[in-house]
């Protein structure tokens, strides 16, 4: 499971870089979106292609229920987080001052709760995230060689992000593609294509425990550190990026959660299950493809010429 851990940080640190840079932009919709398609393409796509390529080789897949329901818990932790906000900014005497601070307040203390998680899989329950028993592989790099090479690759995606930030508005113009579905589909795809590969690989080896380390580990850091994380990267730019999510975008997630929660609570899997998964994570793009463009997010988009 630590594998599973590091995996998914160092996916993620690509996702943080993206999101200092598009927050920088002014681009607060746009990274909304993309930290919901993160969580959504990790808790549906890839969980889901893992299921369905670890049933076509075995009836069904076993893991541990304990590790994956503790993750679903914090995945629900970090929707009510998301959507109570929301929820809030429609009521008739919301402001939008009082809006950023719950969402700063709130950002804080679910950070602190990512640390107790992490203290609870990494210390005191640290035997209910154990590995599978399995063959050893034969390593091929010392452990200093992959963090350099990691280390590597993240400096080369921050400059690149940059770059790709400042196309986001062209590419949406000259292709018609809207922002939503670039946001919550495009960029979550390809920016977590290496965590996606890798969960999907090591469970057509029957390492379930390590495939849901990756997908659904890679939900929960996201949900409960990167979001406070653009939240305080935003309050410290001056950015209203807050916790005010799109209603759409509250209801899917917790929706997600609750079909993900569904398909895990017994400790197995098999390739229906999966196929479910990924069906409904299609059904979100196409609804993602007709949202339109709101005047605030076009607001958002000029935010950087103010």
């Amino acid at each position: 499971m630590i594998g599973g851990l590091l995996n998914a940080t160092f996916g993620n640190a690509v996702e943080m870089i993206v999101t200092v840079n598009a927050i920088k932009a002014g681009l607060v919709t746009v990274v909304q979106g993309s930290l919901l398609g993160s969580i959504l393409s990790n808790l549906l796509l890839v969980l889901g292609m893992a299921f369905f390529a670890a049933g076509l080789w075995m009836k069904e897949s076993k893991f541990s229920s304990t590790g994956a329901s503790a993750n679903m818990t914090c995945l629900a932790l970090g929707s009510i987080a998301l959507a109570l906000p929301t929820i809030y900014s429609k009521l008739p005497e919301a402001t939008s001052e009082d809006m950023l601070m719950i969402s700063r307040i709130s950002s804080v203390v679910i950070a602190i709760v990512y640390v107790m998680f992490l203290i609870f899989q990494l210390v005191t329950h640290a035997d209910v995230f154990g590995e599978e028993d399995g063959e050893e592989e034969q390593v091929t790099m010392s452990a200093p060689t992959c963090v350099v090479l990691l280390l590597s690759s993240t400096c080369c995606v921050a400059v690149c992000s940059e770059y790709l930030v400042d196309s986001i508005e062209g590419v949406s113009e000259q292709y018609g593609l809207p922002k939503a579905f670039i946001g919550v589909i495009l960029l979550p795809i390809v920016g977590n294509a290496a965590e996606h590969a890798t969960a999907v690989t090591v469970a057509a080896k029957g390492k379930m425990d390590l495939s849901l380390g990756v997908a659904i580990g890679s939900s929960t850091q996201i949900a409960l550190f990167v979001v406070p994380f653009s939240v305080l990267v935003g309050w410290y730019y001056d950015v209203p990026m807050s916790l005010d999510f799109r209603v759409f975008d509250a209801s899917v997630l917790i929706l997600s959660v609750f079909l993900a929660s569904g398909v895990l609570h017994d400790g197995q899997s098999n390739w229906l299950e999966g196929a479910m998964l990924v069906a409904t994570y299609i059904l979100i793009a196409i609804i993602c493809w007709f949202i339109p463009e709101t005047e605030e997010e076009g607001i958002a988009g000029r935010h950087r010429e103010l």
